[in-house]
């Protein structure tokens, strides 16, 4: 990549991570009495929300706070190694390709754990949730866009040296 462009890929790559982690304050889940408490909360410091996962589980059969734990846990983990990655490798081809799993990893994990998905538990969090989902839905297309450029970058080489 050219130098003035690898500033604009390393915030890109930063930037997501850092939004996504930001969001997890956001208010998210509606507890049915007028509280509202946030992913993060919830899913660190799950015993001082008894009463939401009460409510979570008057609307989810069977409902129990370690069904977040895949979901969110490997999304925070895998947005700190972008991080990092970033931070390490710049705009390299790994640190895209770490920010397409992680979209991916992000959306499945949202779409497919009931708890996570847009349901009236969500009254709040709806917005949350559409910013974390659109983060994920962003490293795809960010990933995507950086391997084309890639590509372009090398055809436009391999033309070069052919003449």
């Amino acid at each position: 990549m050219k130098p003035k462009r690898s500033i604009w890929w390393i915030a890109a790559f930063l930037t997501l991570p850092v939004l996504y982690f930001a969001a997890q304050f956001l208010p998210f889940y509606h507890v049915g009495d007028g509280g509202v408490v946030s992913l993060g909360a919830f899913f660190w410091v799950t015993e001082s929300h008894k009463q939401t996962a009460d409510f979570i589980a008057l609307f989810y059969y069977g409902f129990r706070a370690n069904d977040l734990i895949t979901p969110l846990l490997v999304t925070q983990l895998a947005a700190l190694t972008l991080f990092i990655t970033a931070l390490i490798l710049k705009d390299r081809g790994v640190t895209a390709l770490v920010a397409g799993g992680w979209g991916a990893f992000g959306l499945f994990s949202f779409l497919t754990t009931r708890s996570l998905a847009f349901s009236p538990v969500m009254v709040y969090g709806g917005f949350a949730g559409l910013i974390m989902l659109f983060l994920f839905l962003a490293a795809l297309v960010l990933s995507a866009v950086f391997f084309i450029t890639m590509y372009q970058n090398y055809s436009k080489t391999i033309a070069v040296l052919e003449q």
